[in-house]
């Protein structure tokens, strides 16, 4: 998912923290031992207790794992926002960025999971703090441009309310996740920027 975290990982690591990202998505964080991505990331038992010693090192790494996928995925619209493209394109291609979190179930639900631990571990919110920050910037950015108000609450709206329509999509059928996040996303984005619609 990341292609900051793929140059600054070892290999086994990597594989490890993908292995763990599958395991999540699968059976929840219960499901989250370092047995179970032994076994997933076809290891023998102990490797990942070798790199990650205790279950909170396994959910951190993970968690800061999934973050640096979520960055590097908005840096090509942070681009666009800098390069002065129209709001409504960016705005479009804010909407392609969702859609294509879609064709990543196994890390939208890994997030989900990780999202719903920070409430109980503030490392692992520490850990997802960047993500939500850069995310949250370049939707202000968008704002900012478009001559919107209030523009940090406004940002926050916006990605919250657009988590839960990633959330309630993977609760469909593959074939109708990716139209129903344009069209949602859209008319969520619309009511902040009216100029898009």
């Amino acid at each position: 998912m990341s292609t900051h975290e793929s140059a600054t990982l070892s290999p086994r690591k990597r594989l490890i923290l993908e292995s763990a990202t599958k395991v999540v998505a699968a059976g929840g964080m219960r499901g989250l031992t370092h047995r179970a991505v032994d076994a997933e990331a076809g290891l023998s038992q102990g490797s990942t207790s070798g790199y990650l010693r205790t279950r909170l090192a396994l959910v951190s790494a993970l968690a800061e794992f999934i973050a640096a996928g979520l960055i590097d995925s908005v840096e090509e619209l942070a681009g666009e926002q800098q390069a002065g493209e129209p709001v409504a394109t960016v705005v479009e291609h804010a909407l392609d960025l969702f859609a294509g979190w879609l064709r990543e179930p196994e890390a939208l639900l890994a997030k989900a999971e990780l999202a719903q631990e920070a409430m109980r571990q503030p490392e692992v919110a520490e850990a997802l703090e960047p993500a939500r920050l850069r995310i949250e910037g370049i939707v202000g950015q968008i704002l900012v441009r478009a001559g919107v108000g209030d523009v940090q609450t406004s940002a926050q709206a916006i990605i919250a309310a657009m988590e839960g329509v990633l959330a309630s999509a993977l609760a469909k059928p593959t074939a109708e996740r990716e139209a129903y996040v344009r069209e949602v996303g859209k008319r969520i984005i619309t009511a902040f920027v009216p100029t898009v619609g």
